[in-house]
């Protein structure tokens, strides 16, 4: 039997295992992240089963995402990312990572996607239950009953924001009987009419026109995120923080707190305390079904969540011995062992580059090293020893192993006379597919072939993304993406690609461009942390990768490495000539006071403008006549063409000086742009 049949056979067996129910399956080979998804995408395919896929980090979910989304297209993929705020930072997590994890678990609780992805620590996050979850959001259906009072309150409860009009993701509005709402899981945003408490109509709008899309029958809303907050809640948890916080050592960080949740107002890490009244009894495999896990390198994943574990553990103390208030590890985690039987039951496919032998070598010498610590994961302790394993993919067990062998593609980087002599001489693949981003690059490829009298089959062209080309020869499957062909080519500005990723790394040289007169020792706000000292940018490496990162000092020296991919958290500080700020003090609570100050300070004067505005309308003022024939007469003899700004500039002048109402409105513009002339 030749390698090709024998390949195809072992993924045609693979395939009927897991159909047959076998637990676990090892499948190795696979080395690119293209490939993964292209077998992965077959099994799905084939079994018609859910898929889990357990990946190391959250950044490796964009990866799997794209890929599958070209390998599967019309799938439903859900990415579950783990929050990227320390747990014990004081920190509230990023509203996008808020909002992704809020969708998938209200996804879940609705049905089953064809693939979800999970990073390895968002595994072991305690979640709220199905039914809380699914409580968060609404189902609205026209003709039924549904308070309009009750919905406002579970939007703002759910993370939604209040914005008239609105123009975003998590916004919604109230006007009379009209509800306007944008959930996260729909194009476009909902128009919901009610008449007393029945929901009369519901509409799909268009946010920029504001004009209706097409009538439908009912609408689901999805919460923003997966914890429940309102005022009551926390009143109710200052009550018992009060309570559990006892010692003298935590009375001035408790204070801080307390002293917004009394009032009903939020606070900056809010959502690792609220636990203490809203306990959190779930986790994610309780919203999962029959479902297939595809678990990205064990051994890696293994590693990842065991030193996670140990530095939960380690800054839960600091934050105690500091007198910082925290809720314990167990309270926001599972703890291994529960992880591990959430795991166990589950069918399960193990993605492992060398296979089971060199992870069973790994994790031989693991044991020997834990044997010598004198404690075994046996012995009931809750959390893992300073690098012990955590045996959630056991390699020992002897399970059936299979074998695809894919490798890498070479790269030509634009070289497309290389590319024509090899594809002459045999050095490539017969049957090639080529991927690329847009169809003009792709008839720029192909026209440069037939200038060397190579014409393209149409189906061997597809249109699409793909992170990396790759080869599986006894598959009979070879692809070449144009960044194999020309270079580093992604489509700058598509949300969840590889090419938006990387175009988030000149924020270094814009932030520069911006503050360019900026030096160490000037004064900068971060959106979380407040005003800090910058003192340059530094490269750091983190898991063998070299990163830019922009160091800001605070109060008591504390640091704080503000990677390359966020400096959009940071602003210079503006004020008078000379002026030395205080530093906020890093994980305190003093630049969220001074947050909500100014957000209270903005309530007021919007109110202000309100009533002065409301005033304004009854006043009547002089209504000037339309255009008479000499104004006409004139406006033609102006000698230059109007650009389409000024024409609007002056009609809507006109419009306002022939009403009745005081005239209200300033014209603005740069120098020899056109004010005079208006």
């Amino acid at each position: 039997m030749g390698v090709k049949e024998d390949t195809l056979e072992q993924l045609g067996n693979l395939k009927r295992k897991l159909e047959a129910g076998t637990r676990v399956l090892c499948l190795s080979g696979l080395t690119t992240p293209s490939a993964k998804a292209y077998v992965v995408s077959e099994i799905q395919r084939s079994t018609k089963t859910p898929v889990v896929i357990v990946t190391d980090l959250n950044k490796d979910l964009e990866g799997w995402e794209t890929d599958l989304g070209f390998w599967s297209p019309g799938s439903k993929i859900l990415p579950f990312p783990a929050f990227e705020a320390d747990v014990y930072s004081g920190v509230s997590p990023h509203a996008e990572t808020l909002e992704k994890r809020a969708l998938a678990l209200w996804s879940l609780s609705k049905g089953s996607p064809d693939f979800l992805l999970v990073s390895a620590k968002a595994l072991a996050i305690r979640t709220g239950t199905p039914e809380q979850i699914g409580a968060l959001g609404a189902e609205l259906r026209r003709d039924e009953d549904f308070p309009p009072e009750r919905l406002i309150f579970k939007l703002s409860a759910a993370g939604y924001r209040r914005e008239d009009p609105i123009a975003n993701i998590g916004e919604f509005s109230v006007r009379g009987g009209i509800l306007d709402v944008w959930s996260p899981d729909s194009d476009w945003p909902f128009r919901i009419e009610f008449f007393g408490d029945t929901v009369d109509s519901i509409r799909t709008f268009d946010p920029e026109t504001q004009l209706s899309v097409e009538q439908i029958k009912s609408a689901s809303i999805a919460p923003m995120r997966e914890f429940r907050l309102d005022a009551s809640e926390l009143e109710l948890w200052a009550e018992a923080a009060a309570e559990r916080f006892t010692d003298e050592k935590f009375a001035r960080n408790l204070k801080d707190r307390t002293d917004f949740a009394a009032e009903g107002e939020s606070f900056s890490g809010w959502e690792f305390l609220m636990p203490l009244v809203d306990p959190r009894g779930g986790s994610l495999t309780d919203f999962l079904g029959e479902v297939i896990f595809v678990v990205d390198e064990p051994a890696q994943i293994e590693n990842t969540l065991a030193a996670y574990y140990e530095t939960l553990a380690e800054h839960y103390d600091e934050i105690v011995n500091h007198g910082e208030i925290g809720l314990e590890v167990s309270e926001l985690f599972l703890e291994p062992e529960e992880l591990r039987q959430t795991i166990s039951g589950a069918r399960r496919l193990e993605l492992r580059r060398l296979g089971r032998t060199a992870a069973k070598t790994d994790e031989e010498f693991s044991m020997a090293l834990e044997g010598n610590s004198g404690r075994s994961a046996a012995d009931g302790f809750p959390f893992p020893e300073p690098n012990a394993p955590l045996f959630l993919f056991p390699a020992a067990e002897n399970v059936p192993e299979f074998e695809i062998q894919s490798r890498s593609v070479m790269k030509y980087n634009g070289d497309l006379k290389t590319f024509v002599e090899d594809h002459r001489a045999g050095r490539t693949p017969a049957e090639v597919t080529f991927v690329f981003q847009a169809a003009g690059l792709a008839e720029r490829f192909s026209d440069v072939l037939r200038d060397y009298d190579i014409v393209l089959k149409p189906e061997s062209v597809r249109i699409g993304r793909l992170s990396s080309g790759f080869e599986i020869s006894a598959l009979g499957v070879s692809v070449l993406t144009e960044n194999e062909i020309f270079g580093e080519t992604d489509l700058p500005g598509v949300p969840g690609t590889p090419g938006a990723k990387r175009r988030s790394r000149p924020k270094t040289s814009a932030f520069i461009s911006d503050f360019r007169d900026l030096k160490p020792g000037d004064y900068v706000v971060h959106v979380d942390h407040g005003i800090g000292r910058f003192e340059g940018l530094q490269m750091i490496g983190t898991q063998g990768v070299e990163r830019e990162f922009m160091l800001l000092v605070y109060s008591d020296n504390a640091k704080l490495f503000v990677p390359v991919e966020r400096l959009d958290l940071v602003s210079r500080y503006s004020s008078g000539e000379g002026a030395q700020p205080p530093l906020d003090r890093l994980g305190g609570l003093g630049w969220q006071k001074t947050k909500a100050r100014a957000k209270r300070a903005m309530r007021d004067m919007a109110d202000e403008l309100l009533r002065l505005y409301a005033e304004r309308k009854l006043v009547r003022g002089y209504a000037f006549s339309k255009d008479a024939p000499w104004q006409t007469e004139m406006e033609d003899a102006f000698p230059y063409q109007l650009t389409p700004d000024q024409d609007t500039a002056i009609g809507d002048v006109k419009k306002d000086m022939e009403a009745a109402t005081p005239m209200d409105r300033l014209i603005v513009g740069d120098v020899g742009y056109g004010k005079t002339e208006v």
